[in-house]
């Protein structure tokens, strides 16, 4: 190694103020503040908020997540909609071009219920919906 380019890698402790836990690892971090270990010697020492010995994960006291509940919602929000459930109309009466429009996926513009409107009567009322739609 090229001399003075690289920093000094020594022993420093790492302590944990939340758990009262530290231990003795090689770091090139660096603190003025030192501490006497167990062996005797002293060596500096980094305080640090969080170490395994306070991390949710490692301590076993993480947070579970309903990931059910976020599926479901993630799909309310992003599946594509199915006919049964936008229909305005009751289910025995004709759908309105809103109603193609919103089964199909597509935005409520007037272009596109121009083109619910033509087919609706091209295929006459309740049958433009049970056809598979583009």
């Amino acid at each position: 190694m090229k001399s003075d380019t690289h920093p000094t890698y020594r022993q420093v402790v790492f302590r944990d103020q939340s758990a009262g836990y530290a231990f003795l690892t090689r770091s090139t971090a660096t603190s003025d503040e030192t501490i006497e270990w167990d062996d005797g010697q002293t060596y500096p020492v980094i305080d640090v908020e969080i170490s395994s010995e306070s991390h949710p994960f490692y301590t076993g006291k993480a947070r579970v997540v309903d990931s059910e509940g976020q599926i479901a919602k993630f799909r309310r929000r992003y599946e594509s909609p199915t006919p049964d459930r936008l229909l305005h109309a009751a289910p025995d009466s004709e759908p309105t071009p809103e109603d193609l429009v919103l089964a199909s996926g597509r935005d409520v513009t007037e272009a596109n219920l121009e083109w619910a409107r033509r087919r609706i009567a091209e295929e006459g009322g309740r049958a433009a919906l049970e056809r598979e739609l583009p």
